[in-house]
Order: structure tokens, then C-alpha cells, then sequence
């Protein structure tokens, strides 16, 4: 597993991601479990999960390097929490992947 972390400005509330890659070298293909967003305004910051649990290879599942990941809305993957006086950026952005 391989997790990702890149620092942004804060985007707003996100509904949908775009996820790809061009698929050029021997073994490109990954998978993808999802993506997860943090964003802190003030003391208190929130978490939004965007599910994958697809491969992005041209030669495994449906043979697409490009995701449309909608914001898992059920309650159970967007977390209003505090953090106190932690130092926590603005915004991350986590890809967790699975290569194989």
C-alpha cells in the first residue's frame, strides 16, 4: 500500500474527484481503494472519502486509467472532528493504492 500526501488552498466542499494516469510503461496499472480529503477551517476540520475499489489499468477490470469518484455521502465517511492546536494543513489530499 502506498499512501500519498499533497499539501493544497482549500477547494470548497468537493463532491467529485477526477483520477488518471496514462498508462505508459510496462506495469502501470494500480488500484485504487479511494481517496480521502482533508480540509481544516479554524479549530475544527472535516474528512470526505471518495470510494474507488476499481484498478486504473488498461488490462485488468473494465480497461480504464480514468476514475469519476463521487463523495461517499452516507454519514460514514465524512467526519467533522477537532484537532485542538495540532498544526494541521489546510487541505490533503491522500490516494491510497494497492499495487500488485
Amino acid at each position: 500500500m502506498d499512501i500519498f500526501c499533497i499539501r493544497a488552498v482549500s477547494l470548497g466542499d468537493l463532491e467529485k474527484v477526477l483520477i488518471s494516469h496514462d498508462g505508459t510503461g510496462p506495469g502501470s496499472g494500480w488500484f485504487l481503494d479511494k481517496i480521502v480529503i482533508k480540509h481544516k477551517e479554524g479549530e475544527e476540520a472535516q474528512e470526505v472519502v471518495f470510494p474507488c475499489n476499481r484498478w486504473l489499468d488498461q488490462y485488468q477490470d473494465d480497461g480504464k486509467t480514468e476514475r469519476e469518484l463521487t463523495a461517499n455521502k452516507d454519514g460514514s465517511s465524512m467526519k467533522t472532528f477537532l484537532k485542538g492546536k495540532s498544526c494541521f494543513p489546510t487541505s490533503v489530499f491522500y490516494a491510497i493504492v494497492f499495487a500488485v
